[in-house]
């Protein structure tokens, strides 16, 4: 019994030592997160203006101003959206009977410039508003840079 509490102590003491823990990374990617007031056009300009792609944003969340039977609509329309449309996570939408609005949850990937300003287009085109909540973003930065956009992301 002696024997068991002294190796019970020695794991408690082992496992709560305080090791230097590595910053993992894939090299030339960054994930960050958003605040809550944080838009996605806001996110766009934040990473082109410091030349870096915007590989995901997750979650988009909008509601539409398209009456309840624009269900379709709305999915024929992003359907034609490559970037709105990851195999692995397709576009959400449904009506929120207790707002009585569309509400939609997107993941945009391969967020190129070009695609960028499409999704602004289309956000205006589908009377979409954007939802408050923080987001995920993935950029892609230089190889050998991650720390330093982490640090100033």
């Amino acid at each position: 019994m002696t024997r068991y509490c002294c190796l019970l102590l020695v794991l408690l003491l082992l496992g709560c030592s305080k090791k230097e823990e590595a910053l993992d990374f894939v090299p030339g990617q960054v994930a960050i997160g958003t605040q809550d007031a944080t838009t996605i056009p806001q996110l766009f300009t934040l990473a082109n203006a410091r030349g870096l792609s915007v590989v995901y944003v997750f979650p988009a969340r909008y509601s539409s101003t398209l009456p309840s039977d624009s269900l379709d609509y709305l999915r024929r329309q992003l359907a034609t959206k490559a970037y709105a449309n990851a195999p692995d996570w397709p576009v959400q939408i449904a009506h929120n009977v207790q707002t009585n609005t569309v509400q939609l949850t997107i993941r945009l990937v391969d967020m190129t410039v070009p695609n960028q300003q499409d999704w602004l287009t289309t956000v205006q085109d589908l009377r979409l508003q954007e939802l408050p909540g923080g987001k995920s973003a993935l950029l892609q930065v230089p190889i050998g840079e991650e720390k330093r956009w982490v640090a100033e992301l």
